[in-house]
């Protein structure tokens, strides 16, 4: 069963009915999930379930539910944390007016994953009946019969039962062939999942390589979460394997990877680190830090204790002795959580055991006054520092001299470089709280982390804690969280008052310039920041934020003026300041997402966009923005590279809207240079916008011709807003009537009533 068929046809729906935004947002979110991108998802959801609501369809509320669920309890591997959200999900999803919605029945897996995620083992009873209830209300022909099957393998492995999971999979695959259906990657990838967990990786690697190829032949493009797991995969069993180049070619960037898929990072890299110790660096324990940090907020109880174990022996490895304690600590902390033991606090205990075997902790290597000194000699001498390794001789040094800030600080540095957050801020507070007359380094770093972690009741705390005696503290405290909940006037207010007790502070000054830009009050901004280009020792940077504040509030004379102090040539004297800089790109947001432009720099930080936004965009070409200085991608440090370079800025307030309308799409065989030109100069003689989206080397096939690959073309039209679309298409009927191909341009065409059958045609013809 096709359970995307209502799906498809309520996009359709939409369409038609003018809000192609809608129709394409609920595909959005879906591609979202797939590419493993959690914050996009989060970004789409308001809008996904603001859309159910809108039109009253209980089974769109399922569906984004459901996609919710796979973003959680999927890719961030969310177990207690969603168990509610995931039982209240499974309980609307079988109402009257739900529960014949085919997504009700993937809200089931939805359900056995957030169990498996809590305690596998310890759930397993629950996690098999609830999919064997479900798949006795469907027949093998839907897709979900398969995903609900590789569930029910999963509970049978984290009940040790591997044989078992590996046949039960064998006769669902055979149901699944007996009705005429074909078997879904999700069950190959299981029993990959299966073998590599009971340690059968000759035989998990040919099944990799085996799929492997299947997918290189069909040439299909695959989501992230189809690649990711398969090299993560791949790289596993070659570990296991003691194959560990190959293996390290295999293994995935942990920036890459989702919760979900660290899991298998931390076993490989385990193995990795075991023949390999110069491998096991104070930077993985780190990453790993991170994971199991990850997995106690979600309350994926099973697992802490299961990473926890592996990261103990790493960090004993290590010699780090501090950071396995801290391991352990976070492991007894979930031991009772689990719903069955099923060998945790065995486990737990063995932990222990290693730690208390491991040597103690080193003595100083220097007395605790000379220390930070040999450390910073040290670091110049060596590969660089190690802060899991200083913080243990910090740390001792800190109890010798407990109100040494300078010492202090750096310990709270390297811990909270390791992934030990709450122990650095508990050691900053025990100074803060000894030393309320002063605001010295340990007080602007826990501020910095309090800010960091959006600690709202902390930040009170401290500033409370020193209203009374340093007040620009405190003001700065508030002024330092304002900024990072984005509340402007809060901001403003804290700013001003601090400046009010210290006019000379600069911080408070460039962050008040920054609460003005943001409300949109460019002039007040550009007094602040011109301020800042008379008093500070190196005003370039106050030079150019004064020039994107002037440029914003159309103070030409102004702009003129930083851009003469910075050495920069104008070649006008007055008026507006619109030359020629060359190209740049310009990121704009659209829907909350970023987006970028090809434009012409007109000024020190202006430039028109000349590109026409894609169909599905709100139209940008011609726009006159401000931009801030700031690179968004640095310029890279090759000299050949940085020729080719060509700047991004990210859009700090529209000047001017160009006027355009939103853009057509025309795809087609490109006509040849000639009839291509006098296209595009009859096009810009009407004050229309064109732009070429296509490479150079595009191609299509006729598939009424010889095979023989046809140069492409991909472009964009776009009127001003005045004008009836129907002039558009009336023109390119006529401008392209002699050219060898029809083009398509298929919405243009749907949009003005007109027949669409030429461009379907075209479609079919040329596979465009």
């Amino acid at each position: 069963m096709d359970i995307w068929n209502w799906v498809e046809k309520l996009q359709d729906d939409l369409g038609e009915a003018g809000q192609a935004q809608s129709a394409q947002l609920l595909t959005r979110l879906t591609d979202e999930v797939c590419e493993l991108r959690m914050d996009r998802v989060d970004a789409l959801l308001p809008e996904a379930r603001a859309l159910g609501k809108t039109l009253g369809n209980p089974w769109l509320e399922v569906f984004v539910g459901h996609w919710d669920m796979r973003n959680r309890v999927g890719n961030r591997l969310e177990g207690e944390s969603a168990l509610g959200d995931a039982v209240a999900l499974f309980e609307r999803a079988h109402r009257a007016d739900t529960v014949e919605c085919p997504q009700s029945i993937c809200v089931t897996q939805d359900l056995a994953a957030c169990y498996g995620n809590i305690d596998g083992p310890g759930w397993v009873p629950e996690r098999i009946e609830v999919c064997e209830e479900t798949l006795a209300r469907i027949n093998p022909s839907w897709a979900c019969f398969q995903c609900l099957s590789c569930e029910k393998a999963d509970a049978l492995l984290d009940d040790g039962n591997s044989q078992g999971a590996l046949d039960y999979l064998d006769v669902q695959a055979g149901t699944v062939l007996a009705h005429g259906g074909k078997v879904y990657d999700s069950f190959p990838e299981m029993r990959i999942k299966i073998l590599l967990a009971s340690g059968r990786a000759a035989e998990a690697l040919a099944l990799i390589d085996v799929r492997q190829a299947e997918v290189d032949a069909e040439g299909d493009y695959e989501p992230a979460n189809c690649t990711v797991p398969r090299k993560l995969s791949r790289a596993w069993a070659l570990a296991q394997l003691g194959r560990d180049e190959e293996a390290l070619a295999s293994l995935v960037p942990f920036n890459q990877l989702s919760p979900n898929y660290r899991r298998m990072w931390a076993h490989t890299v385990a193995l990795l680190v075991r023949n390999a110790p110069e491998r096991n660096s104070w930077d993985l324990g780190r990453r790993l830090n991170a994971t199991l940090a990850h997995y106690a907020e979600v309350g994926a109880h099973r697992f802490v204790i299961e990473i926890a174990g592996l990261c103990v022996d790493m960090a004993l490895q290590r010699g780090a002795v501090w950071t396995a304690r801290r391991h352990l600590a976070l492991a007894r902390q979930h031991v009772g959580q689990l719903r069955q033991d099923r060998g945790a606090s065995d486990a737990i205990a063995a932990m222990a055991a290693r730690i208390d075997a491991a040597p103690s902790t080193a003595a100083l290597p220097v007395p605790a006054e000379g220390l930070l000194d040999w450390l910073v000699e040290q670091g110049e001498q060596g590969d660089g520092r190690d802060p899991e390794r200083e913080a243990q001789w910090l740390l001792q040094g800190v109890e010798q001299r407990p109100d040494d800030a300078a010492m202090l600080d750096v310990a709270a540095s390297a811990l909270n470089a390791c992934g030990a957050e709450e122990e650095a801020i508990a050691l900053l507070w025990a100074f803060v709280e000894r030393h309320p007359h002063e605001d010295a380094a340990p007080a602007y770093s826990l501020l910095r982390l309090l800010v960091q972690r959006g600690d709202q009741a902390g930040l009170d705390r401290l500033m409370q804690h020193y209203q009374a005696q340093v007040p620009v503290f405190a003001l700065w405290c508030q002024a330092q969280m304002a900024h990072k909940l984005s509340d402007w006037a809060t901001l403003e207010q804290a700013c001003s008052a601090l400046l009010a007790l210290s006019p000379q502070s600069h911080g408070a000054r460039n962050l008040l310039g920054v609460a003005l830009m943001a409300m949109q009050r460019f002039q007040d901004a550009a007094v602040q920041y011109r301020h800042l280009t008379e008093v500070l020792e190196e005003p370039r940077s106050a030079h150019w934020d004064h020039m994107t504040a002037a440029s914003a509030a159309r103070d030409w004379a102004a702009v003129r003026g930083s851009a003469a102090a910075i050495g920069m040539e104008l070649d006008s004297t007055d008026g507006p300041v619109e030359e020629s800089f060359g190209w740049v790109i310009i990121r704009c947001t659209d829907g909350g997402e970023p987006i970028e432009y090809y434009a012409r720099r007109t000024g020190p930080v202006t430039a028109r966009i000349v590109e026409n936004a894609p169909a599905n965009r709100r139209q940008r070409v011609d726009d006159w923005v401000v931009f801030d200085a700031e690179l968004v991608h640095p310029a890279p440090e090759d000299e050949q590279e940085r020729e080719r370079f060509m700047p991004t800025y990210a859009e700090v307030h529209l000047l001017e809207s160009g006027g355009y309308a939103g853009s057509w799409l025309v795809d087609g065989v490109h006509p040849g240079e000639d009839a291509w030109s006098a296209f595009a100069e009859a096009v810009e003689a009407r004050g229309w916008k064109l732009w070429t989206h296509s490479p150079d080397d595009y191609q299509l096939t006729d598939a009424e011709g010889d095979d023989v690959p046809l140069p492409g073309v991909l472009f964009t039209v776009a009127q001003p807003q005045e004008q009836p679309r129907l002039d558009l298409h009336r023109f390119l009927l006529d401008a392209t009537a002699q050219w060898p191909h029809q083009l398509c341009w298929l919405r243009l065409a749907e949009a003005c009533d007109q027949d669409a059958q030429r461009h379907l045609d075209a479609i079919e013809r040329y596979g465009l």
